[in-house]
């Protein structure tokens, strides 16, 4: 996706969308395999830590999305994955990002 330019304000959600599709259940099964960590790993641990994402109306723009995680390796799914498809998109204007562990302060992003 990241080699063609989006034009459109649409295809720019549906690639935000795809982006936001990052809750815990996406690497469950590797992570009840037994062995020995690889090149790669953070992308099963930073999205077993995605708790639930969060898509509603924005206080200063029209979405607002907000990404509950339970630890800190979860910043990676929202940083190395979400955010590089949002800055991207023709749509990056219309949204509020915001991220944080349960039980701290969000951290906003856009």
């Amino acid at each position: 996706m990241a080699t063609h330019p989006i034009h459109s304000v649409e295809a720019g959600i549906i690639l935000i969308a795809d982006g936001c599709d990052m809750t815990k259940g996406r690497a469950r099964i590797p992570l009840e395999i037994p062995s020995k960590p690889t090149e790669g790993d953070i992308h099963k641990y930073s999205a077993n830590a995605i708790e639930k994402v969060k898509i509603g109306r924005g206080n200063e723009r029209p979405l607002k999305i907000e990404i509950h995680m339970r630890a800190e390796v979860g910043f990676f799914q929202v940083e190395e994955v979400l955010i590089p498809k949002i800055q991207s998109s023709p749509a990056k204007s219309l949204l509020e990002l915001y991220a944080g562990v349960e039980g701290e302060e969000m951290k906003r992003y856009m």
